[in-house]
């Protein structure tokens, strides 16, 4: 056969990248290059490398992170407006209040799966940002709505429109990073949530202060124009940031040894080139034990990360505290989470462990419910709650985990990510609302929290229960592996003795 040039041409480019990129599994490594190693993506690596990651950190991790932000913003400023006159002037009654997140999740499980199947289809650096683009259209839209339905309506197609952002992130990192470096920096985006929970209180009561009444607008309504303002910014970057993934990209700002750097660096981890996905590959991924496994994850931590948001319910009932302590409590939560989230990161890859990471907030997680649950006194129930938001830092690592084990089918990747993200959202929509129902169970949720830590008996049990699967997986890959080669051996020796 003969040997076509262009392809042996690219083989040898790749090749001579591959060569460039350290090979650092066996290489014995100095006590400071350990260290650097947990401290960000030190270690032993070229100069050539840090500075081609800290390139792609500047494009996907710059808009990624701020398009979290903005989307926890908008999240937060639902509740802000309504408490800031939303209520009055669109006249919520009942139980109308409770529907907006109703609606809104109810968008986002009807986008997610088929989002993702999209995003096997359609180029990320197109798909992504049109979708954010008519996200950040809608949340202008919300300073003109002139009625409840109308806002029950926006609201569900805000939940489409946000439904392929985190996931499709998440899918983009794993087709980027290393697993010495995806933890970390998918806990970085995750931490944004923190941020935009804490700004969005300073950016509403700027606003009402000195925008109320302006133009003849209502406060809460150019919160909304602020936050469309804020927003808009994030999908121009993204057309130009977003880089699809190795093997495709056609970013502006990737030289071609770059591409190809990226695509050695890919290569050494088996994260193999996207394909068309297909019903043979869709029945494949439905046989395959992961989209099962960490779905069940999923939801079960979902379910049991849920204690902070009754924090000010139970702090209220004690009778011992201002409305400023009650709404400033909660937010030593949303700071020990994004200290613990970090850290686990951190650790898990720099040690380069993610199961015996994962342990950590399982337990925090459950020695918070039982304690939450029981209400032994006023300090160890403080305690109980915060302690909860420890465990928060549990998904960043499970969803490295999950990239890693399914490192070489990029199409099962998304899947499995959408539907898990899928479940997860769909079973807090409900599950709150039959065990934590504040006009029954307030203040101490006894029976909400008690069926939650058996729940976290479960994520903790899922660890193990994936860390079997894989383990069993990676046995009969290997045992293939020694088959093929023991079948080779004689092949070999044929063709010498026929030569």
């Amino acid at each position: 056969m003969a040997l076509d040039p262009k392809s042996a041409a690219v083989d040898a480019v790749q090749e001579a990248a591959i060569s460039k990129v350290p090979t650092n599994d066996n290489t014995p490594r100095t006590r400071w290059e350990k260290v650097q190693e947990v401290i960000w993506d030190g270690g032993h690596r070229t100069k050539e490398e840090r500075k081609l990651i800290q390139k792609l950190d500047w494009y996907i991790m710059s808009w990624a992170t701020f398009g979290y932000f903005v989307r926890l913003l908008d999240s937060s400023n639902i509740t802000n407006a309504y408490v800031s006159g939303m209520k009055e002037d669109l006249h919520f009654h009942g139980r109308e209040y409770n529907l907006l997140s109703t609606y809104f999740t109810c968008g986002y499980l009807v986008g997610q799966i088929p989002s993702q199947f999209l995003l096997t289809r359609v180029r990320p650096s197109l798909y992504l940002p049109i979708v954010e683009l008519l996200w950040s259209i809608l949340t202008f839209c919300f300073a003109a709505v002139p009625n409840v339905k109308t806002v029950f309506a926006l609201r569900f197609l805000l939940g489409m429109l946000e439904s392929p952002f985190a996931v499709g992130v998440l899918t983009l990192m794993g087709s980027w990073y290393t697993p010495r470096e995806l933890s970390k920096r998918i806990a970085i985006f995750y931490s944004a949530s923190y941020a935009a929970s804490m700004f969005s209180g300073y950016l509403q009561a700027g606003i009402y202060r000195g925008m109320n009444g302006t133009a003849g607008l209502a406060g809460w309504r150019w919160l909304f124009i602020f936050c469309g303002i804020i927003s808009i910014w994030d999908p121009i970057w993204g057309f130009f940031a977003i880089p699809d993934n190795p093997y495709s990209t056609r970013a502006k700002w990737m030289r071609p040894e770059e591409r190809e750097l990226h695509v050695a660096r890919m290569s050494k981890i088996e994260r193999r080139k996207p394909v068309p996905l297909s019903w043979a590959k869709v029945k494949k991924i439905l046989t395959h034990w992961p989209i099962y496994v960490f779905t069940f994850t999923l939801i079960n931590h979902c379910v049991v990360t849920q204690p902070l948001n009754y924090f000010s319910v139970w702090l209220k009932s004690l009778d011992r505290f201002s409305v400023y302590q009650i709404n400033l409590f909660p937010t030593a939560g949303q700071a020990v989470g994004l200290v613990f989230t970090l850290g686990y990161a951190w650790i898990s890859d720099g040690i380069g462990k993610r199961w015996q990471v994962l342990v950590v907030p399982a337990v925090l997680n459950f020695v918070g419910m039982v304690t939450v649950a029981s209400q032994p006194g006023y300090g160890a129930t403080f305690f109980g709650y915060l302690i909860n938001a420890a465990s928060w830092g549990f998904w960043p690592v499970l969803y490295a985990w999950a990239i890693e084990i399914m490192h070489n089918d990029m199409e099962e990747r998304a899947i499995v990510i959408g539907v898990a993200q899928t479940f997860g959202q769909a079973f807090i929509a409900w599950v709150p609302l039959l065990i934590l129902d504040v006009g029954k169970y307030a203040p101490k949720f006894h029976l909400g929290f008690s069926v939650m830590s058996g729940l976290s008996i479960l994520e903790f049990s899922s660890i193990f229960i994936i860390r079997y699967f894989a383990k069993r997986e990676e046995a009969a890959e290997k045992a293939l592996e020694d088959t093929s080669d023991a079948e080779e051996v004689p092949s070999v020796v044929g063709k010498l003795e026929v030569n």
